[in-house]
């Protein structure tokens, strides 16, 4: 099999980043996921990401192929989906797609989706909106979808550039699809002191959702270090080392800014 690492630098050059024979590159599974999506959620992560972000809990999930990655087919992770679906119907959860991110393979997650909707299993899509191809396959997965957790990382550029290691261009075009779609979408928003805890930063946010009807809640997730560890399997430095979560009082004020904007705040 072939192996290639994607990077933000090749990303023209592996657009089309491997031929699509309906299998797709699966990270892990985590069969009773409490913090992606509503219910108890069957947890599917994917394999790769173009993003870099500097808080990156699943750092080991960058490279599109690894030794641990594993190559499934649809039915395969349905035959895992269904043996709980009792369990998460009966807590109104379902699937979720993340990972890394589980656009670069939105074929497969399509074809998943939809295997997904025969059983009337509702589907969760959290994704960082680096989108590649708008196309009949995004809106085919995006019909199937039920709610996109979409994260929003950062509104102004230059910060995001600094936090991500790329541009937030793809991601607010993603966001603003998804508003002319009347997707129902929840927003997460990492709050990491030092890059998005400030006044300003929550206002930008606020500005840019404010009028985005399909924007049903945004979900409010203080900076932790718990992946900090993979950085280090992975043999990178972990440059946020020392940097603590912030202070409940600084998560209420950014909720009282964002509820100011006329949004559902949870956190």
């Amino acid at each position: 099999m072939q192996t290639y690492t994607i990077t933000p630098e090749t990303t023209d050059q592996h657009e089309g980043h491997r031929g699509y024979h309906g299998t797709g590159l699966v990270h892990s599974i985590e069969t009773c996921g409490t913090v992606d999506g509503p219910g108890l959620r069957f947890v599917l992560f994917m394999q790769g990401c173009l993003m870099r972000c500097l808080y990156c809990h699943n750092r080991d999930t960058w490279d599109m192929h690894t030794d641990k990655a594993q190559e499934m087919t649809v039915e395969q992770v349905m035959k895992q989906v269904l043996s709980y679906r009792h369990y998460l119907k009966a807590t109104g959860g379902g699937v979720t797609a993340t990972g890394g991110e589980p656009l670069l393979q939105y074929e497969f997650i399509r074809d998943w989706f939809k295997a997904c909707w025969e059983h009337n299993i509702h589907t969760c899509l959290d994704t960082n909106g680096y989108v590649l191809h708008y196309d009949d396959i995004l809106d085919d997965l995006l019909d199937h979808t039920n709610l996109v957790m979409l994260d929003l990382k950062q509104i102004d550029p230059e910060i995001h550039k600094v936090l991500v290691g790329i541009p937030n261009t793809k991601t607010l075009k993603f966001a603003r699809y998804l508003a002319e779609r009347n997707q129902p979408t929840r927003v997460r928003y990492v709050i990491v002191p030092g890059y998005t805890d400030d006044d300003r930063s929550a206002h930008l946010l606020g500005e840019f959702i404010g009028d985005m009807e399909n924007v049903e809640t945004v979900e409010l997730l203080p900076y932790h270090e718990l992946g900090a560890h993979k950085w280090e399997l992975c043999g990178d430095e972990y440059k946020l080392k020392g940097v603590k979560p912030p202070p409940k009082e600084t998560v209420l004020h950014i909720k009282e800014i964002l509820e100011g904007y006329g949004k559902n705040i949870i956190y």
